[in-house]
């Protein structure tokens, strides 16, 4: 199979589970001039979990993934595929130089595809890459990635209360779905699916972020181009927006000026979450959680303390 490679040389992943954070990274990112799009593309989600379950081989995946990349990049640079819903987190009226944009849909040039260039960095929103950076490498070793990680404490809550460990059906869900004993099982827990049906909410919940958490540690430990990947801690950005905004410039090798303040109050203050909450939160946590899953807890809890990031 002939891979195609349009722009696959500037790609950034936005990586994250869910809930940890990435949305409040997508609202300010914007601040640096030269972003380009924020694609999401669940479709890049889909393939990556059907890779880590073996329904997709890695030529299969590699296919997938590079096809899906080149051809949303092709879109947008022809002003094909531009999202013009003002409220929606990834309008182009979020841009600074959202005009440029309005243009490629009016024009009516040819494009040369032979010459064709984009020397700005694109961005894909998506999930869990660290779960498996060998497949994101092999792809291209120039992709870079930002992961947002997430108090344990918090991000376990916030799945609890959004109902990540009791999954219905959905026709717009974006996690891979099994279906074993008339029970929703999410792809993380299919290989412990018979346990997983039998267990508590909250301890499905722990069990799940448990084995991500860990799992994309050590897969980050083995990766040895570890200056391709900046991670960053949810609750940093919200203390010190700007400073981490300083780092992502930095990373992406940027050398222009942020313009933070036209999108400061995309920050939401309120969600600061002090060491009382935690503490709260935890206590919740264990009241309706196994002894199993209070060793996860504090398993995650050091690892995440011992980062500093």
């Amino acid at each position: 199979m002939i891979i195609q490679k349009i722009f696959q040389d500037n790609i950034c992943l936005l990586s994250g589970c869910q809930r940890s954070g990435k949305s409040l990274i997508t609202a300010i990112l914007p601040s640096l001039k030269k972003i380009e799009i924020i694609n999401k593309e669940p479709i890049l989600g889909a393939i990556f979990a059907m890779y880590q379950t073996g329904e997709l081989k890695n030529k299969a995946a590699n296919y997938l993934i590079s096809f899906v990349l080149s051809n949303v990049n092709y879109a947008n640079f022809l002003g094909r595929k531009i999202n013009l819903k003002k409220s929606d987190e990834t309008s182009i009226y979020h841009l600074l130089n959202y005009k440029n944009y309005l243009k490629k849909i009016t024009t009516k040039s040819k494009i040369n595809l032979r010459k064709l260039k984009n020397n700005k960095t694109i961005i894909y929103d998506t999930h869990n890459v660290l779960l498996n950076l060998g497949l994101w490498s092999n792809l291209n070793k120039n992709i870079k990635i930002i992961n947002i990680e997430r108090h344990p404490i918090t991000l376990i809550y916030s799945w609890y209360k959004n109902g990540f460990g009791n999954f219905r059906y959905s026709p717009i869900s974006q996690i891979l779905l099994y279906k074993y004993k008339n029970k929703l099982v999410p792809y993380y827990a299919l290989k412990w699916k018979k346990k997983y049906i039998k267990m508590r909410e909250l301890d499905r919940i722990i069990n799940i972020i448990y084995y991500v958490i860990r799992k994309s540690d050590l897969e980050y430990k083995k990766f040895k181009n570890k200056n391709k990947i900046l991670r960053i801690k949810y609750e940093n950005v919200l203390k010190n927006p700007h400073a981490n905004l300083k780092k992502i410039e930095k990373f992406l090798s940027y050398k222009s000026k942020i313009f933070f303040n036209r999108y400061s109050k995309k920050v939401n203050v309120s969600k600061k979450i002090s060491e009382n909450d935690i503490h709260k939160k935890l206590i919740y946590l264990k009241k309706n959680s196994s002894k199993d899953s209070h060793k996860k807890i504090h398993e995650l809890i050091s690892l995440y303390s011992k980062h500093n990031f």
